[in-house]
C-alpha cells in the first residue's frame, strides 16, 4: 500500500510534458544532473526513447562516475555520450570503451563512427574494437564498480531520437557490476585497440 501511495504521490507531482506524458526526466534532460543526481541507496531506475529520457538517463550514469566508466557498445556515434565521457575524464574518471568492430569500422555507413572513436582516443580515453563476434552487441556502461546501465539502446542519436529504445540502470549493486565488469574485461582483452586517424 505504502509503494501505491509514493507512486500516486510521484505522479502528482511529476512535470507533464507538451506530449502530455509524466516527465520524469525533465531535470536531467535540461541539464542538470551530476554526480550530486545518483542515488545513494540501492534502486533500478528506468527510461526510455525516442522522447530523449533514455539518453538523458544514460547521461546520468556517466556524470554519476567519481573514479570509472567501462562502456560496452555496437553501434557509437553519440556526440551526448562522447562529451560526457570525455568530460569524465577531464575530472579524473578512469574511463575505457570497448565497441563492435564491424560495425562501427568496416560495415558503417557514415564516417560518424570513426568521428566518436578518435575524439575518445584524441582525449587519451583508451578504446578497443572487438571483431571476434559475429557482432558485439553489448550495450551497459559500469560507473564505479556498483552501478550498472543496460538496454537495448545503441549510444547514437537515432537511439535517443528515432528508434524505440530502453534503458535500465541498477544504482548501488556491486555484484551485479562485478559480472558486468568481469565480462567488459574478457571484450576488452579481446579487442584490439583503435588507432585515431587524426
Amino acid at each position: 500500500m505504502r509503494r501505491i501511495l509514493v507512486c500516486l504521490a510521484l505522479l502528482a507531482f511529476a512535470p507533464i510534458s507538451q506530449a502530455g506524458i509524466f516527465d520524469f526526466a525533465s531535470g536531467i534532460a535540461a541539464g542538470r544532473s551530476g554526480p550530486g543526481d545518483a542515488p545513494g541507496e540501492q534502486s533500478v531506475e528506468v527510461a526510455f526513447s525516442p522522447d530523449g529520457q533514455a539518453e538523458a538517463l544514460v547521461l546520468k550514469v556517466i556524470h554519476s562516475a567519481r573514479s570509472s566508466i567501462r562502456l560496452a557498445g555496437y553501434t557509437f556515434t553519440s556526440p551526448a555520450v562522447v562529451r560526457a565521457l570525455t568530460d569524465a575524464k577531464r575530472r579524473g574518471v578512469a574511463v575505457a570503451v570497448v565497441v563492435d568492430y564491424k560495425n562501427n569500422i568496416e560495415e558503417s555507413r557514415s564516417n560518424a563512427p570513426r568521428q566518436a572513436l578518435n575524439l575518445l582516443i584524441n582525449s587519451e580515453i583508451p578504446t578497443r574494437t572487438v571483431s571476434v563476434y559475429p557482432i558485439h552487441h553489448d550495450k551497459y556502461i559500469v560507473v564505479d564498480d556498483r552501478t550498472v546501465e543496460t538496454g537495448s539502446f545503441n549510444y547514437t542519436t537515432a537511439a535517443a531520437r528515432s528508434n524505440s529504445e530502453n534503458v535500465l540502470v541498477v544504482w548501488n549493486d556491486p555484484a551485479i557490476a562485478r559480472q558486468y565488469v568481469a565480462h567488459w574485461q574478457s571484450r576488452w582483452e579481446q579487442g584490439r585497440p583503435y588507432q585515431s586517424s587524426y
